[in-house]
């Protein structure tokens, strides 16, 4: 890694500097905090690459969140003291139907942050909303499979998860979420990823909002086969949907398409380990 030796307090200054690469973490060793440099920036070190043992961790923006159990008092210093952050969250869980975290503040003030993924940018507050970096994978998938000019519904948009990658590969994206936190934020970040003309959002139940006929149907949410026999009366044969769920039941969704007229071919993608024995997994489903 490429770096740059700077002292510890002026580490949030840098933050916006063309130089710094955000890509990687910055590195501390004794009295010594080392910074990324992009290609093409001098550098006053070339540090190995280096694999750091211990408490996995979130970053967004300037802020850092545990998941899972509890961080113990020496997971959170040494966090503290490499990542230089502005807060520290524990976020265990998130509950209900507008997937609300419940959190403890373990250092800073929690604010909202902007986070950068894959050339889009998301404004949000951890303490409000929901943002999960373990999909950014199916997002990339997902938008993979798009072609110019679908008309997509998202049923459980929140912040933009799905509907800004489907938006910045072409797709027309009706956008629904019943979180006014989340809805405020969707629309803030398809006014800062410019993607007004691609999308149309509105805050509600997306069971109430459906409408017209669609190419593309995504269903980010573990309760998704609750909500296909609403969304199945705006398909047509071709028609794909990508329901998520912790447990995979092909036979329940063949049965519940049945039950509309349709057939279908189902194939399943495992996204992540969710708990010991559940995945997370997404079915894709093509109607004929």
């Amino acid at each position: 890694m490429r770096a740059r030796i700077v002292p510890l307090e002026t580490l949030r200054a840098l933050n916006h500097l063309d130089w710094v690469d955000r890509s990687r973490r910055v590195f501390k060793e004794g009295d010594h905090v080392y910074v990324p440099v992009k290609d093409g920036y001098p550098c006053d070190a070339v540090l190995p690459v280096r694999i750091r043992k211990g408490r996995g961790y979130q970053r967004l923006g300037d802020g850092v969140i545990f998941h899972g159990r509890r961080p113990t008092a020496e997971e959170i210093d040494d966090v503290a003291t490499r990542e230089a952050s502005a807060f520290i969250l524990f976020i265990p869980t998130h509950t209900g139907d507008c997937r609300v975290p419940s959190y403890e503040v373990l250092s800073g003030t929690p604010r909202e942050v902007l986070h950068r993924e894959s050339g889009i940018l998301y404004h949000l507050d951890p303490t409000k909303v929901m943002f999960s970096q373990g999909n950014r994978e199916e997002k990339r998938r997902i938008a993979s499979l798009i072609r110019p000019g679908e008309r997509i519904a998202d049923m459980f948009a929140g912040i933009g998860y799905f509907t800004l990658p489907a938006a910045t590969a072409g797709g027309v994206v009706h956008a629904m979420e019943i979180n006014p936190d989340s809805f405020f934020y969707l629309e803030k970040n398809i006014g800062s990823n410019h993607l007004g003309a691609s999308v149309h959002a509105e805050c509600g139940d997306c069971r109430d909002l459906l409408s017209g006929i669609y190419d593309r149907i995504m269903m980010g949410h573990f309760d998704s086969g609750e909500y296909l026999s609403s969304a199945l009366p705006h398909t047509a044969p071709g028609t794909v949907i990508h329901l998520h769920t912790l447990s995979p039941d092909e036979e329940m969704v063949m049965e519940i398409i049945g039950a509309h007229g349709y057939d279908a071919e189902v194939t399943v993608h495992r996204v992540k380990k969710y708990a010991p024995q559940i995945c997370h997994c997404v079915l894709d489903v093509v109607l004929i």
